[in-house]
């Protein structure tokens, strides 16, 4: 039987603390509309291969592309015929990701984000993160015109709750681009996805492992049930590139 730590309901939220790959495996067939996370894209240590002289390989990720092949997996199950799927990451982890996707979607393709804002780093400063944009068989279009390149700032460092914190308008925005109403993020973090489902208007099932963060989501997601949408009345600035080339 499978170990549900927690399960807490929060308006029309359903959060879980424990492992990914367990609770995905309690959720039904096509149960949701959309996948919205950040999964942690660690790679291998290198410094093993350094001290015994080895060169590196590909080999090296296949920890890491066994268990994105088991998440993919039980991600596509769970989704809906028309259901998609959009998973951050970095260019170093998106190979791994898109080998690990493309036998369970009809299309995979990268989209951008731009932070605006460069972050760390000496030769070429880290300014964007890519986001895996899978399709299922049935997905059909939405027609929106917007571009592929997604321009939002990053969450200041000072103010984040997570190390990785994604902001809510960005996500809100992905969220908004599904055709159904229940999104679920597999890797929760601090809750960013679920804030965003609530001031969208949609469902939300929300995993996550550590105790810590866990508790952080629940009062993120409950905080903004108290504070409703957030973006009906404001104006938000274009969060996608359209302009000609």
């Amino acid at each position: 039987m499978v170990n549900l730590r927690e399960h807490v309901r929060i308006g029309g939220a359903s959060l879980y603390r424990g492992d990914c790959l367990d609770v995905l495996k309690t959720l039904d067939d096509g149960m949701i509309d959309a996948v919205v996370t950040d999964p942690p894209y660690f790679l291998p240590a290198t410094h093993y291969s350094t001290r015994t002289g080895n060169a590196r390989s590909l080999s090296d990720l296949g920890i890491l592309e066994h268990y994105f092949a088991n998440v993919f997996r039980e991600v596509r199950r769970a989704l809906d015929s028309r259901g998609v799927a959009y998973v951050f990451c970095d260019g170093q982890s998106y190979p791994v990701f898109f080998v690990t996707a493309y036998p369970h979607f009809k299309a995979c393709r990268p989209l951008v984000w731009d932070k605006q804002t460069a972050f760390n780093g000496y030769w070429w400063r880290h300014q964007h993160e890519l986001i895996l944009f899978c399709e299922s068989e049935e997905s059909g279009a939405m027609p929106t015109g917007d571009g592929d390149v997604l321009r939002c700032r990053a969450v200041k460092i000072d103010d984040r709750e997570h190390l990785a914190e994604k902001p809510v308008e960005l996500l809100a925005s992905l969220v908004k681009k599904t055709h159904g109403e229940l999104i679920c993020d597999p890797f929760m973090g601090s809750g960013s996805t679920g804030v965003a489902c609530v001031h969208a208007g949609r469902r939300f099932i929300g995993i996550e492992k550590d105790p810590a963060y866990f508790q952080i989501a629940c009062r993120r997601i409950e905080e903004a049930y108290g504070k409703g949408s957030l973006f009906e009345s404001v104006e938000q600035p274009a969060l996608f590139a359209t302009e000609d080339p």
